[in-house]
């Protein structure tokens, strides 16, 4: 797959969110979205690929090949190769010719006297080419292929029909994301850049990590300790190599969610914010005298009269 139609599959992908009618503050958001829904299905077909197993055909004649593309190839990949398998049956070779290191058959579909394909092998190094140019094309072998190998009983796929861009490793011999010198001042760019090539560093280490007990336990350690020594560096924003790593079993602030201020709302009552340690008063108060106890109505303290 070239630039130009990886450029063109993206542009076809959006184009199912955008339309002319909607303004330019929706259209950023809309290419926001597609491009997340990008990621996230591409990590979800990596998942796929990577720790889960297809479902092989009990009655396959071809089974080897398919757990052969199963094991090494992506899902999508694999259910395109099943699919070529399950048709090379149709394909019966009317003809073998040697020509110097290499062997020319030719094949014809069962009843149908018209069509007909050449296929090229290698003696030197199994290579397969068919006149119907698919593996050039998609970049899988095509089902003229898939019979030629039947026919000369090869027990294991050529490594020149597996693409490395279709294998489930493919992401591993990336180290590093070159940003064009036109988007070393965006920071988006940048960022998302960054966090692709260490995505492939990842998916790599956990791959290696997760298949014994004390690498699975020593990778797990050391992200904790990365992953605070990271957090503990955005938050100062300071260089990380200079900030020291904390220990979980250390005194380290802690950000705790506390009970909410008490505000005094209205119809509270007074005895509701009394100091502790300090006996809340009970009874009524006298409006004349000033006691508590009794009414103004039963109150037996001498009125004062103005002289």
């Amino acid at each position: 797959m070239s630039t130009t139609q990886r450029f063109e599959s993206i542009n076809s992908y959006i184009k199912r969110f955008l339309n002319c009618k909607i303004p330019l503050r929706d259209f950023i958001r809309h290419v926001d979205i597609a491009q997340r829904n990008i990621r996230e299905s591409e990590r979800h077909d990596d998942f796929i690929s990577y720790y889960t197993e297809p479902a092989y055909p009990t009655d396959a004649t071809l089974i080897g090949y398919l757990r052969q593309y199963g094991a090494a190839c992506t899902r999508q990949v694999f259910h395109m190769v099943k699919l070529e398998v399950d048709l090379e049956s149709r394909y019966n070779i009317v003809g073998r010719e040697a020509e110097g290191t290499s062997n020319i058959f030719k094949l014809r579909k069962f009843n149908h006297q018209g069509s007909e394909y050449t296929v090229t092998h290698s003696m030197v190094d199994n290579h397969l080419e068919c006149s119907c140019r698919q593996f050039e094309s998609d970049g899988i072998p095509c089902r003229h292929i898939f019979a030629v190998m039947k026919n000369l009983d090869l027990q294991h796929i050529p490594p020149t029909l597996i693409k490395r861009r279709f294998t489930v490793r493919a992401k591993e011999g990336v180290t590093d994301f070159v940003v064009p010198p036109s988007y070393q001042d965006v920071p988006q760019v940048v960022e998302m850049s960054r966090f692709g090539t260490l995505n492939s560093l990842a998916t790599h280490m956990n791959s290696l990590a997760a298949k014994l007990d004390s690498s699975y336990n020593i990778a797990k350690d050391k992200m904790r300790e990365l992953i605070l020594q990271f957090q503990l560096a955005l938050e100062q924003q300071q260089d990380p190599a200079s900030s020291d790593i904390p220990n979980e079993r250390s005194s380290t602030p802690r950000r705790l969610v506390r009970d909410p201020v008490i505000v005094r709302t209205k119809g509270c009552r007074d005895s509701d914010f009394s100091e502790p340690g300090v006996q809340r008063q009970v009874g009524n108060k006298c409006g004349r005298c000033g006691v508590r106890g009794h009414y103004r109505t039963t109150c037996r303290a001498p009125m004062e009269h103005d002289s």
